[in-house]
């Protein structure tokens, strides 16, 4: 680029002395004109997530033992048609704000274990405020 603007080569001598393509000299000669620079624009705004956190806490506060699917379905009443999301978001946004995953520690019964080959449900418990230890079945 500082060779274009000190000489007296064209766009193509220039490009093919650096072994460059053509239009790439032309957008930093551009760029550089523009902004005074050639470093790259700093990054856009992004990709924000649509999960309202205070509402997701707030459900997670009333009870804590949901399951995901449940915690989902609770949070697509609580929002508006068009702020609902799927059960990925809510996962997503429960681990960006530091809640682990465990499983379900039963309280008792004939049903309290998984029935041999079905997954475990999980549960969001937040690990500053509740300890929960899974119970082992067998």
């Amino acid at each position: 680029m500082r060779t274009y603007e000190a000489g007296t080569e064209t766009y193509a001598e220039v490009a093919a002395r650096f072994s460059i393509h053509l239009n790439t000299l032309v957008r930093w000669v551009q760029r550089a004109r523009d902004r005074g620079t050639v470093l790259p624009a700093p990054r856009g705004g992004g990709w924000y997530s649509p999960v309202d956190l205070p509402v997701l806490h707030a459900l997670i506060d009333e009870r804590p033992d949901r399951t995901t699917d449940e915690l989902t379905r609770a949070y697509n009443q609580r929002a508006a048609p068009e702020a609902r999301v799927h059960r990925s978001s809510i996962l997503r946004a429960l681990q960006r704000t530091g809640y682990v995953f465990k499983e379900t520690a039963p309280t008792g019964g004939a049903r309290s274990c998984p029935r041999p080959g079905r997954a475990p449900r999980l549960l969001a418990v937040d690990s500053r405020r509740r300890s929960a230890a899974p119970r082992v079945c067998r």
